[in-house]
């Protein structure tokens, strides 16, 4: 099977190829595009089994991929790995002839479950990507299959607040409630590394600088985003909103007037031999 994935994010096309491998596909010959014009040369030359495409990308968008291809007359099976939840974007992609949407964060089944329905000729119509029961996700579980190694965490204090660290925000349009995740520098970087295997000794490296590369920090921003599963708050769906780095996590407001009662499962994070962290929850 010969897949092209379609993403602007670097770091998001690792993790699709990823998810790909662990559901038991070949991607030894995939193909990759970081924008909609760079896809449509590479389906236009023929051999590709599969389309899977951000919707938002600069140069040429998923959708406007789409609606090329269609208008050529190409049929390649295509499928979109979008965080574009609202249910009148998914039928605009059904409607221009997407397979499927299937939206971040995802789980290796959902995406795989989508991916071998429409390999076997079975046509999505509902469109709404996930077609497996949710599972509670854990943010140890996450980083497992994310990073593919061990992780470990254990109940914890609070993160240091006199340390350099990674602050997310996240936010859920039900009721516009914002929460923070805080973490230390010492796990950021590790996650950060780890996704693209990157040698512990240069996370160590990263952590005593006190800042992350951009390949770095572009790692940690796709981690984070797919830990938008585990962000309290029963019922509700959390997207994230941004990432920044301080040099030490009370230059934040809300970390620095954070009591001990504001934290939310604070946590111990081990990602197999990499540096150790602290990260917790603030809802702002």
């Amino acid at each position: 099977m010969r897949v092209l994935v379609v993403d602007d994010s670097r770091a998001m096309r690792m993790i699709v190829l990823r998810e790909l491998r662990k559901a038991g596909y070949e991607t030894r010959d995939v193909l990759e595009a970081e924008d909609g014009r760079a896809a449509l040369e590479l389906v236009r030359q023929g051999g590709v089994d599969l389309v899977l495409s951000d919707w938002n990308m600069p140069d040429m968008s998923g959708l406007k991929l789409l609606q090329t291809l269609r208008q050529e007359g190409i049929t390649v099976p295509f499928g979109f790995v979008t965080s574009e939840s609202q249910p009148l974007v998914h039928r605009e992609a059904l409607d221009n002839g997407a397979d499927f949407v299937v939206t971040k964060p995802f789980t290796t089944g959902s995406l795989s479950v989508q991916v071998e329905k429409v390999l076997e000729g079975h046509r999505q119509s509902d469109g709404l990507g996930a077609a497996l029961a949710p599972h509670e996700a854990t943010v140890s579980g996450v980083l497992e299959e994310l990073l593919g190694r061990q992780v470990g965490t254990s109940q914890s204090q609070p993160p240091r607040t006199s340390m350099p660290g990674a602050i997310a925000r996240y936010r859920t349009g039900a009721h516009a409630r914002r929460m923070l995740l805080v973490a230390e520098m010492s796990v950021a970087a590790s996650i950060g590394a780890a996704l693209s295997r990157v040698p512990a000794d240069q996370a160590e490296e990263y952590i005593i600088e006190g800042k992350l590369p951009s390949h770095a920090q572009e790692n940690l921003y796709e981690v984070l985003n797919v830990l938008s599963q585990v962000v309290p708050g029963a019922g509700e769906r959390w997207g994230l909103e941004g990432l920044k780095l301080v040099a030490h996590l009370s230059d934040h407001g809300d970390v620095e007037e954070a009591t001990a009662l504001s934290w939310q499962r604070p946590l111990e994070v081990s990602v197999q031999g990499y540096p150790s962290g602290r990260i917790g929850f603030l809802r702002v």
